[in-house]
Formats: structure tokens, sequence, C-alpha cells
């Protein structure tokens, strides 16, 4: 029985979890920012608890924050994080210019949407601070995708730069059509949102020739945004964790 520990270090939230012979279990979130030496050690202590640990795998898009998991996963676990980068194997073959910008959670995605949802073309839409999509040929080829504004950036510049307009929370009540402010801004975010999810994913199948390609979402506000939305995604919130736990596996012998 393989355990791992695979943490999925993003812009706003940390992910941390225990995957074990392909499932996520334990898993825990906490800010990016809040990353002590103390809270570090927790969260991988709280992953592991009474486990043998097989090794461990760190996601990071916030590369000052590196130094600090790397250091304590190895402490934590007894063994060498592996760091996700173009340079390891991770399930597709990279069809890219300069690979090494590519975002290790993106690498992470589409190797998991190939090993647990089987050869492409896949299309993976992840919500997080940023929305991204990536593009799995049928040959399982990495080529590329599209970076939108996730749903954070989109409320908070509103708040930021409007004198009115108060920061919101996204899951509240709203009709047809807003009758107060904050009602209009969820209406905005939640119609506005679901037409860039429509229009770049039909843009990528038409461009590309990929109308039949699979569809996959992640990332924290996934199941909110593609409420309603009339495209069959398939929502996987561990797909990333998911993912990580396979690169572990097919880094083993190296």
């Amino acid at each position: 029985m393989s355990n791992v520990v695979v943490v999925d270090v993003g812009n706003t939230s940390t992910s941390v979890a225990l995957a074990q012979n392909g499932r996520i279990l334990r898993r825990s979130h906490q800010p990016s920012n809040v990353n002590s030496v103390e809270s570090v050690g927790a969260a991988v202590k709280k992953a592991i608890r009474g486990v043998a640990i097989n090794g461990a795998v760190l996601c990071s898009v916030v590369p000052k924050c590196n130094a600090v998991w790397m250091t304590q996963l190895k402490k934590e676990t007894g063994t060498k994080p592996l760091l996700v980068s173009h340079k390891l194997n991770v399930g597709v073959r990279i069809s890219y210019p300069k690979a090494e910008t590519i975002g290790a959670d993106r690498l992470a995605n589409a190797c998991a949407a190939v090993g647990r949802y089987g050869k492409g073309p896949a299309i993976v839409a992840d919500f997080g601070t940023a929305l991204t999509f990536d593009v799995i040929t049928a040959k399982n080829a990495y080529i590329g995708g599209v970076i939108a504004p996730g749903l954070p950036l989109m409320t908070d510049y509103l708040a930021e730069k409007t004198a009115l307009l108060p920061r919101i929370d996204l899951r509240g009540h709203y009709g047809k059509v807003g009758r107060n402010t904050v009602e209009a801004m969820r209406i905005g975010a939640k119609i506005g949102y679901r037409g860039i999810v429509r229009e770049v994913t039909r843009y990528l199948q038409k461009a590309l020739g990929m109308k039949n390609a699979r569809l996959l979402a992640t990332g924290g506000f996934a199941e909110w945004a593609l409420e309603g939305l009339d495209m069959p995604f398939k929502i996987d919130k561990d797909l990333t964790l998911y993912g990580l736990s396979c690169i572990f596996e097919l880094n083993q012998s190296s």
C-alpha cells in the first residue's frame, strides 16, 4: 500500500492530503500566506498521523513558499519530497514552448485527466484564483491552454477599485434581476462567469477540432460556477491532488 503526502500550494489556498492507492484522504486547507514552520509542520502531521509514509509530493505556484514546505515534508515524512516540474514524468507528453513556465498545478491536472479518466482528448478547467483551461490531445500530449481571471480576482477588483461596491459573499441569495447592489453583483459574477466558461470551452473545441473532448473541472469554485451550465463538465474536487499521487508513482524509479 502506497501512502503519499500530497501538497498543492496555490496563490490563495494550500491543500494538504494523504494519497492512499489513488484515494485522497485527510484533506485540509490553509491560506497560502500562513506558511510558518509551525503551521506547515502541523498540516503535514495531520495528514500522516499513524501511517507509514512512502513519500511526499509538492506542487506550488508560489515559489517563496517552497523552502518551508520542502523542509517540513522531509522532516516529518523522513523522505526527500518530489517537487513537481516539467522535468518529471507527468504521464503526458509535453508539447509546449518553454515548458518550464507551465504551472505545476496544470501539469498535475493533465496527469490526473489521463491517469484517472483515460486517454485524451480532454479539456481541464481549474477554478482557482485564476481560471485555467488546459488541453490534452487524443495522443495524450499537453499542448497549452487558456488563462482567465478567477472569481476572487473579479469580485475583489470591483471592491478595491470602486468607491461604493462592497466585497461580497458569492454564495448568497439573488433573484432574476438584482434588487440591491449585492444581488446585482452576484448575478454579474454567476452569469458572467458562466459565459466565460462556455465561450472559452467552445472556442477550444472548435479551434482544435475537439468537440468530443472530455470536459473536467476542479478547484474551489467549480461547483458554484458550473451550476446550471449546459455543458457536460465532470467536477472532480480531488483532481490536482490525485495527479500529484500519480506523478509520485510515475517517478518512483528515479
